[in-house]
């Protein structure tokens, strides 16, 4: 057998990065190194998610695996500047590739890919145009446990952020894609098969939150999109 493909996880805590992590790990080609998640250094939040550090460093923990913590700074650029320097540190490792949970959206995919080759690294995406609703149901059978952390209020209502990701939610829910990937939702992974114990987390309260951001519409031009997530505040029990 040749020599393995080591690999660094982006790691969320969401279902796509564990199903990509889980089908990874079945695979002899790769030597998995460890595991990176970008936190927000003024709240110690993982973006969108708004999960807590130190719910990301338990499941580091119950998988195995180290874990290392970028803290991205609130200024222009500071993503762009933070992964390619992490990014350059991973090759001077002898780290080959980034794995990512990403499943069909093409700029996202394409804004990871021009980090990575200012890097010399390159991207692995086991799930890559792969069927959402094939994914999900998937995810459920292997065993995997998970909460949903925030949810878009265009698409979900409050009632269902802090509850389990299951076929219940998704049965109410067909107008979605089933992996939330155009951001309906979000998630944190509990329990499967990829971890040695269940992560104690338990819903404390429930709140919401504005955002206000741009976007390019298909001719290229800046628009202003105004949208409400609610979120779930856990703790570990």
């Amino acid at each position: 057998m040749g020599k393995k493909t080591k690999i660094h996880i982006s790691w969320s805590g969401g279902k796509d990065s564990a199903l990509a992590l889980h089908q990874t790990q079945q695979s002899d080609k790769y030597e998995i190194v460890g595991l990176h998640t970008v936190i927000e250094e003024d709240s110690g939040r993982v973006g969108i998610h708004n999960v807590k550090e130190e719910f990301i460093a338990a499941q580091a923990e119950q998988l195995g695996l180290p874990l290392t913590k970028l803290y991205l700074k609130k200024k222009p650029m500071a993503y762009d500047k933070l992964m390619v320097e992490y990014y350059q540190s991973l090759k001077e490792e002898g780290v080959d590739c980034v794995m990512f949970g990403d499943i069909f959206l093409e700029d996202l995919k394409d804004f990871r890919e021009s980090l990575m080759r200012k890097s010399g690294m390159k991207g692995l995406y086991p799930l890559w145009e792969m069927d959402s609703e094939k994914l999900i149901y998937e995810f459920l059978n292997e065993g995997f446990k998970t909460k949903l952390c925030a949810v878009d209020a265009k698409f979900i209502d409050a009632k269902w952020v802090g509850e389990e990701l299951d076929s219940t939610f998704l049965a109410n829910h067909p107008e979605i894609d089933p992996c939330g990937e155009n951001g309906e939702y979000h998630s944190f992974v509990v329990d499967g098969p990829i971890f040695k114990n269940q992560i104690p987390l338990v819903l404390k309260s429930k709140y919401e939150q504005d955002f206000t951001f741009k976007v390019k519409n298909e001719n290229g031009e800046e628009e202003i999109i105004e949208d409400k997530f609610y979120f779930a505040e856990f703790e570990l029990s």
